[in-house]
């Protein structure tokens, strides 16, 4: 997938590591690559701009339109928020808004 955005390359991946161990301090068990499929879906289907609650309820409707769901914690709108949340912390050290992302 092309991100067209400033949160592209290497700081794409450094981000989603970055929540991931984020998640991880805060007791969430998941994988890395689920960080990455929210943080490329927000894009992809352009609402990374939007309130963080509306994207957390179209990712999750999305996910369940593609057949998507997680084992053993189904994957959420509360679960999807804390990415979320976590991304925009790291959108601000980088110096990055949420739209230039």
């Amino acid at each position: 997938m092309t991100l067209d955005g400033k949160l592209n390359g290497e700081l794409f991946a450094e981000c989603g590591e970055w929540i991931w161990e984020q998640l991880v301090d805060d007791g969430y068990q998941l994988a890395g690559e689920l960080v990455d499929l929210i943080l490329e879906t927000e894009r992809e289907l352009g609402v990374h701009t939007r309130p963080l609650e509306e994207i957390a309820r179209t990712l999750d409707e999305e996910f369940k339109l593609r057949g998507i769901s997680g084992s053993p914690y189904p994957i959420e709108p509360p679960l999807i928020r804390a990415v979320l949340e976590w991304e925009d912390d790291f959108l601000g050290f980088a110096g990055i808004s949420r739209a230039e992302s």
